[in-house]
């Protein structure tokens, strides 16, 4: 890895883990990162308990990754999205 990239990575690692994932994305975007995994973001979403975030993460993911809604990912953090909105409602 080069320093640059590295620096870049450890930023937007950064910003998931306070919480700034949908910021984190659109840096990732904008500055064409294209190695991001998609996991981590929705992994972070899931973690804060709130479903909003989750689905503007997934939401954000479909519309800028390719091949992204035929993904595992996609099925299992729409089913664990459709839970929590489930969950809330009852």
């Amino acid at each position: 890895i080069f320093e640059p990239s590295k620096e870049v990575a450890l930023q937007l690692l950064d910003s998931v883990q306070d919480g700034y994932y949908l910021e984190a994305l659109r840096y990732a975007r904008r500055n064409k990162v294209n190695s991001i995994s998609p996991t981590l973001f929705l992994e972070s979403a899931y973690a804060s308990n709130d479903s909003q975030h989750l689905a503007a993460v997934l939401r954000f993911l479909a519309d800028f990754i390719p091949g992204f809604k035929n993904t595992s990912d996609h099925s299992s953090y729409c089913r664990i999205l459709n839970d929590m909105k489930s969950s809330i409602a009852a």
